[in-house]
């Protein structure tokens, strides 16, 4: 775990010493697209995989994980193909309807983004069955260092607003570089189209329920910055979406390799007989909350002198911003990358429905808002609240369905 942190405190280290400099090359309506190009990118990434990547830590045979990771990279090019179509005949629209007209542009890069985007999940997964753990630290900091480059260097060249949305995908494919190995699936047997089939089969539930559980997770998240695009404009949307990029990035990339660490010493647990899992989540909890609940008193304390101070005085709005937000990210970082234990006990169902309800209570907060004529401020806040709601529901499903596995489990051994 140390190798991961390390990689992911130099990686995003490098990010959040880049956002002073960003926020003065690039203007709040340039961050705007910025977070609609994410939203989308994320939203169809998240689904290209059909959620096989979460298979992939399961099989006891390497065959069998090589077979459903190649069955997820090929999900992947089907849908970075039919993002493209979908470019073509949908567009403009889209992008007018998001409120962010120059996306329509810009989307031959959105497929692109996808494509590298769900490859880039896949080859996580795989080093995290072998527990290479160097390897994604080396992902981590190479992530970072190719987002900050493209972004600075294009920036400083004049490329906008291109330069911010290409270092989303420079980024992540620097990434998978770094995670190529001996051991990586590219050096793995290839699968027959008949191996992958059956695999399918034996993880069906991944892409028939996990697949949109995980796509409700995501919009959960990246729908209300859509519609406060959308509602309020592309440069509110862009102040909120620097707050999101200062305050959620750190805790992402953190959360993320936590996530890993997590992913490959849980799945352990629930293969080996004789062990408990309900401890080990309560536990990563509660240390993830000892380390963010500092920045987050800062933030609470001091969010818009700080922005003012760092990104210029424009960006006093953000700050306020990141006050209200500040425990609402608290919460996703403590909680989130825990979440993983319902998909290892196969509680896809539960997943589905919880993701379905933090969609509604997170995005409908935006929309009533936007209905009635609350100003932005009033928006985040409803947005905040419906955030910590739903990290606590979650944590309290992750919990009990973990003891309940561990007492089936003791019954069995019995």
């Amino acid at each position: 775990m140390t190798r991961i942190l390390a990689g992911s405190a130099a990686g995003q280290g490098l990010v959040i010493l880049a956002y002073p400099l960003l926020s003065r090359i690039y203007d709040p309506a340039d961050f705007g697209l910025l977070i609609v190009f994410s939203a989308v990118v994320s939203m169809a990434g998240v689904l290209s995989t059909a959620s096989l990547e979460a298979a992939v830590p399961l099989p006891v045979d390497d065959r069998d994980a090589a077979a459903v990771a190649w069955a997820a990279v090929a999900s992947v090019v089907l849908t970075a193909a039919l993002t493209a179509v979908v470019g073509v005949l949908a567009g403009p629209w889209i992008a007018d309807l998001l409120g962010v007209p120059a996306l329509a542009g810009f989307w031959w890069l959105v497929a692109l983004t996808v494509l590298v985007l769900g490859s880039y999940l896949v080859f996580s997964e795989w080093m995290v069955r072998e527990r290479s753990y160097g390897a994604l630290g080396r992902r981590n900091l190479l992530q970072g260092v190719g987002q900050v480059c493209t972004q600075l260097g294009l920036g400083a060249a004049g490329v906008r607003p291109v330069g911010l949305l290409l270092g989303l995908g420079a980024g992540r494919l620097l990434g998978i570089g770094g995670l190529v190995s001996r051991a990586g699936l590219l050096h793995q047997p290839r699968p027959s189209l008949a191996a992958m089939k059956s695999i399918v089969g034996r993880y069906r539930r991944f892409p028939l329920v996990a697949s949109w559980s995980k796509l409700l997770n995501t919009a959960g998240l990246e729908a209300p910055l859509l519609i406060i695009s959308a509602v309020y404009g592309d440069a509110r949307a862009g102040l909120l979406g620097l707050t999101i990029r200062v305050i959620g990035g750190p805790a992402a990339i953190i959360g993320q390799a936590v996530y890993q660490v997590f992913n490959g010493e849980a799945s352990a647990r629930v293969r080996a007989p004789g062990t408990v899992l309900a401890p080990f989540v309560r536990g990563s909890v509660l240390r993830l909350l000892a380390i963010g609940v500092v920045p987050a008193t800062v933030l609470v304390a001091f969010g818009p002198g700080l922005f003012a101070v760092v990104f210029g005085a424009q960006w006093r709005e953000a700050g306020q911003f990141a006050q209200v937000l500040a425990v609402a990210y608290l919460a996703q970082f403590a909680i989130a990358p825990v979440s993983q234990t319902l998909f290892l006990l196969e509680r896809q169902g539960l997943q589905l429905v919880w993701d379905s309800s933090r969609l509604v209570l997170t995005a409908g907060g935006p929309v009533v808002c936007g209905l009635v004529g609350a100003s932005i401020s009033t928006a985040v806040l409803v947005l905040a609240i419906g955030h910590v709601a739903c990290y606590g529901l979650l944590y309290v499903l992750c919990i009990r369905a973990a003891q309940t596995s561990d007492r089936a489990g003791d019954k069995r051994d019995r």
